[in-house]
């Protein structure tokens, strides 16, 4: 669905006494990533994921696109005799789990969104890598990026029609919404991330990215997608890292971005040495280097991982590098300053492309119980929604990750993957499910006597510009629910998003209803 903002939705905040909400969750997405088993399954297993996934409202799925997966001999380091820029030169049968994606998707009204990305085939790396594991993504070559790129785009643009199919037969179906790279201030993503200069580690990774964001956005213009039709973002970035360089640690998000921009921790333009050691003009040049990163700065949106596994979402990062939910405004503050230095004169959008919280059970090494994930994950929906400049949340995934079979229970490594799913790896629901498909929080669990309750909500899974009744139902400690107020969520809110202000009978607790769903309990006291 796709939220337009009305006069109603704004007097409603305004009478609430909430924040200025007068813009919040203005065109703001609800997008759903699970490769596991949208890209990497049988095509049964993609319709019922996609039937789950509609049942839930979701309005996009954010698929990897991973090079390696797609590339001819992807494990040799003899470059191959094709020409990669076209579709028609790679394997046979590589482009079919993407194809079915898109028809399926669409068959439900659910969106796509394509992640470009590393590992790459070993071909297209630096052959120096010190590591095995850091091989297929070792500082890939921009040029063979580039080439991939305008593959994935041709195939993509709406336009082409496969030669296996003959003439007459209909073209793939467009898509309308990239994004460049994974978390390339990871180094599982993008390697080196640092480099020696002169005795000492500069960023690495910004200066790379810099060149495959340059890359990508040429490859996508060439196969017919610019920001003028189609969504295209950068970033992606991950929101913590550590301090100290290294070639294979991770890198703080606000540092990676002041690198990626070419200035210094004050947002001043860099000079001289150290912009020549990051890939920067060393004399000003301003214009020109908005000019030569066109990507950079007219890119539809900054995508964002907002994560902070251990903490509530309202949590706020000690480290002014980090960016968690909370923190959102460094990487929003940041940006205006860096546009603001170079004269461009925009606030971009923020897109956050992948959120969640990992559980125990089933992993014994995370904090956050299957009951916690359900609250935080409507916290941070309403954080989110109470912010103008964020366009869509991305929830990371569906079902648990199957942990890493190389270790024994017993052992970390055996639960180092993902399980931040709304269900279990047995398909069995968490909490999590029900509270995803429609929302709550209370901006306050406190009312005075004789005040009214402030209650936001969703109904994710309605149709959409459908004027929709929702019921309040309250019940005392230790009773039955019952209703105490109907809101109406008009037509113009097509994202399902309400506000209401409701008086109580007293302490206890507040759900939503809207046809034979229901949210989670609130609790609140009166006093």
């Amino acid at each position: 669905m796709r939220l337009k903002a009305s006069a109603a939705l704004t007097a409603t905040l305004l009478s609430l006494g909430l924040p200025s909400f007068a813009h919040a969750g203005r065109n703001q997405e609800s997008i759903f990533q699970d490769d596991n088993h949208l890209i990497y399954a049988s095509s049964a297993t993609v319709s019922h994921v996609l039937d789950v996934l509609a049942s839930l409202g979701v309005d996009r799925l954010r698929v990897t696109i991973l090079w390696k997966a797609i590339a001819p001999n992807a494990l040799s380091r003899t470059r191959p005799h094709f020409n990669a820029a076209d579709p028609a030169a790679y394997p046979t049968g590589t482009w079919m789990p993407y194809d079915r994606v898109l028809e399926l998707a669409a068959q439900r009204g659910i969106a796509v969104d394509f992640n470009v990305t590393a590992p790459g085939p070993l071909w297209a790396m630096r052959h120096d890598a010190p590591t095995a594991r850091s091989a297929d993504h070792f500082a890939p070559s921009v040029a063979d990026f580039q080439r991939f790129v305008q593959a994935v785009g041709t195939r993509y643009s709406g336009t082409y029609v496969p030669n296996a199919q003959g003439a007459g037969s209909s073209p793939v179906p467009r898509v309308s919404y990239w994004t460049i790279w994974n978390e390339p201030n990871i180094p599982g993503w993008l390697a080196p991330q640092s480099r020696a200069v002169d005795g000492r580690q500069v960023e690495n990774s910004p200066r790379l990215y810099r060149e495959y964001v340059d890359a990508a956005w040429t490859a996508l213009k060439a196969s017919g997608h610019t920001v003028a039709r189609d969504t295209i973002l950068i970033g992606e970035l991950a929101p913590e890292g550590y301090p100290p360089l290294g070639w294979y640690t991770g890198m703080t998000p606000m540092r990676f971005l002041r690198a990626l921009y070419c200035v210094d921790s004050s947002y001043r333009q860099l000079g001289g040495q150290r912009a020549s050691a990051l890939g920067c003009p060393t004399r000003g040049g301003g214009a020109a280097f908005v000019k030569s990163h066109p990507g950079l700065f007219g890119a539809t949106g900054f995508a964002h991982h907002p994560y902070y596994f251990f903490y509530p979402p309202a949590y706020s990062a000690p480290n002014p590098d980090f960016v968690p939910l909370s923190d959102l405004g460094r990487l929003e503050r940041g940006l205006d300053r860096i546009y603001g230095n170079y004269g461009v004169h925009r606030r971009i959008p923020i897109y956050l492309t992948e959120y969640g919280y990992q559980t125990n059970p089933p992993d014994p090494y995370q904090l956050v119980s299957p009951a916690q994930q359900a609250v935080y994950l409507n916290q941070a929906d309403f954080m989110a929604w109470r912010d103008p400049r964020v366009r869509a949340v991305g929830q990371f995934l569906l079902y648990d990750d199957r942990p890493d079979a190389r270790y024994t229970p017993s052992e970390f490594g055996y639960w180092d993957t993902f399980q931040t799913g709304l269900l279990y790896m047995d398909g069995s629901r968490k909490p999590a499910f029900n509270t995803y498909r429609m929302p709550i929080w209370l901006p306050s669990s406190r009312v005075r006597s004789g005040a009214r309750l402030s209650i936001w909500g969703q109904i994710r899974p309605a149709p959409d510009n459908t004027s929709q009744s929702v019921r309040i139902e309250w019940r005392p400690s230790g009773g039955a629910f019952r209703r105490i107020a109907t809101v109406t969520v008009p037509s113009s809110s097509a994202e399902g998003y309400f506000t209401a202000a409701v008086r109580v009978p007293g302490s206890g607790a507040v759900r939503i209803a809207w046809q034979s769903l229901t949210s989670r309990s609130a609790s609140f006291s009166v006093g």
